[in-house]
């Protein structure tokens, strides 16, 4: 069996300050405490990690009794019944568990079973993929039992021990490791692809929350191309078919924006039964059936004049989707598009009513009233945005007088 690798003490300038005491407060006392999973797979890839999670033979009740009263610690209970607790101090937030070890799985997702052990070894051993079945220690160094570094030095995601009974124990995994490759780049080792494929079938299993927040991470990966090749299993496990997967780089990390490229041939109904299906936010599916509204991509004689009509009845965070969406469909004019619409937000140009210098009051003191008030707004709101009238109260006022005439203009 492995040991501990000295030479990887040298992370441990990578690590926060925060981290380290708060580990130095645990061993004290004759705990065990190891950092493990993600944050140390991101520290050996020279990446930030997001988060720390750390493993301890203390078991919640042990450590709460250690650190409640310090003065900066914050406890939270995140579930005792797994040993978990969470734990703010100095300025970040640590989740610590328990070593444990898990009985049989009954319903291809949770544990029946689970007891605590008081070996890092043992609780290494249930943890998914070699990458994350990593246990780095101030002192001691790196421990690596399942040859996650040759995995990491190979962009290889492999599974610990058995790939069928590791996909069989908790069938989520298969949307994991879709989402690693997506995410890191990584290729499935041939044992755990053959795996994924002969167990997709247990994902029916899942909560749609779940499978749709593994779908979600996947979309935004910076090699999400790499899903192409696992197209039939996404579209058998989503009931749903997609399109463009392999023009997914194409379009900025904006889930949105990647949501209407693989969706853009279906209609309306299709989609939001998709989004009913996977339980997104109301709020997100509402501004996708917004969106979708501009599928297929048509000719932009004047991008800026169409992009301050959009600004009328779409935030900004959505139109900015938009010509994410619009990048893989025609690159150059979505850059004329961003480039357009950055000059609009700097120079402060008018798109919206509440820009105009001319108030609906100016109008009721020249005795209009009722929807003729709305009508002259609107005809001066697009006389400023095609360049006809400057947006100023009294050249406005001019221009109205010039096309009062026009009996449409007063509705």
């Amino acid at each position: 069996m492995a040991g501990w690798d000295s030479s990887f003490l040298r992370l441990k300038r990578a690590l926060p300050s925060s981290l380290l005491d708060l580990h130095a407060l645990i061993e004290r006392v004759g705990y065990q405490a190891y950092i493990v999973g993600g944050s140390v797979r991101d520290l050996l890839l020279s990446k930030k990690p997001k988060d720390y999670d750390l493993a301890s033979s203390a078991t919640p009740e042990q450590l709460k009794a250690l650190l409640e009263g310090i003065e900066g610690v914050v406890l939270v209970d995140l579930g005792r019944a797994y040993g978990t607790l969470g734990v703010s101090f100095k300025g970040y937030f640590f989740e610590i568990t328990t070593f444990r070890q898990e009985g049989a799985y009954h319903d291809h997702r949770h544990p029946s079973a689970l007891s605590f052990v008081q070996s890092i070894e043992s609780d290494l051993a249930r943890r998914d993929f070699t990458i994350n079945a990593l246990a780095l220690h101030p002192q001691k160094g790196l421990l690596d039992l399942y040859g996650g570094l040759d995995d990491l030095a190979h962009k290889r995601l492999r599974l610990v021990g058995d790939p069928f009974l590791r996909l069989q124990e908790d069938a989520l995994r298969i949307l994991r490791a879709l989402r690693f490759a997506s995410t890191l780049g990584f290729t499935l080792e041939s044992a755990t692809q053959k795996a994924l494929w002969a167990q997709a079938p247990l994902l029916k299993h899942i909560a749609k929350e779940r499978i749709r927040v593994e779908f979600f991470k996947l979309l935004l990966g910076d090699f999400a191309n790499t899903t192409t090749q696992f197209q039939a299993l996404l579209e058998n496990t989503l009931q749903a078919r997609f399109t463009h997967l392999d023009a997914l780089e194409k379009t900025p990390p904006n889930l949105r924006a990647r949501l209407l490229l693989i969706c853009q041939s279906w209609d309306s109904q299709t989609l939001r039964d998709f989004c009913a299906r996977l339980r997104f936010s109301k709020k997100l599916a509402q501004s996708l059936c917004q969106l979708f509204r501009h599928i297929p991509l048509e000719p932009i004689e004047n991008p800026n004049l169409w992009l301050k009509k959009q600004l009328q009845h779409l935030h900004l965070g959505q139109l900015r989707a938009l010509l994410g969406f619009y990048q893989a469909q025609d690159p150059l004019l979505s850059a004329r598009l961003k480039r357009a619409l950055k000059r609009i937000l700097k120079n402060h140009e008018v798109y919206s009513l509440r820009y105009l210098t001319l108030r609906g009051t100016d109008l009721i003191e020249l005795g209009f009233q009722g929807a003729q008030i709305g009508a002259l707004l609107q005809a001066c709101l697009e006389g400023v945005m095609c360049g006809a009238v400057r947006n100023d109260k009294g050249a406005l006022l001019e221009w109205l007088q010039t096309r009062l005439g026009d009996r449409a203009l007063l509705g």
